[in-house]
């Protein structure tokens, strides 16, 4: 029988992101929730401003649906994915690279209210600044 030794994410990484996601994302009118994870679907760190939603499950979604989109960007002979959206009647939600040397996904829950362009902005500024 093997043993495995579950993964454990640095506190300065965790750190780190929490730092990241309450200065570049908190001021972004519109976002219920910005979660960071790993590239494998475990949660990072997380920021709920108007949402009590669980994020166990949106950590593997995010995890999964980056994965799912690397393989059709490699399909069409496409060098990567750097950013999912997806639009409900209730907003939008953004799946965003984040590549540095501790890799993670971003998500960003908004409303319909929000801004895209400003909430795009954020993700990207989380995907280099976000431990580089």
């Amino acid at each position: 029988m093997k043993n495995h030794t579950p993964f454990v994410i640095p506190a300065h990484v965790i750190e780190a992101g929490q730092e990241i996601l309450t200065r570049v994302v908190a001021p972004v009118p519109g976002v219920h929730i910005a979660l960071l994870c790993t590239p494998d679907g475990f949660e990072i760190t997380a920021l709920r401003i108007r949402s009590e939603l669980p994020t166990e499950r949106l950590s593997a979604m995010a995890g999964s649906l980056m994965a799912m989109a690397k393989a059709v960007a490699n399909e069409i002979s496409h060098k990567d994915c750097r950013r999912l959206t997806f639009e409900t009647e209730s907003g939008t939600v953004v799946f965003q690279a984040v590549n540095g040397s501790f890799p993670a996904v971003l998500c960003l829950v908004v409303d319909q209210n929000a801004l895209l362009g400003r909430a795009l902005w954020a993700a990207g500024e989380v995907s280099t600044g976000f431990l580089p």
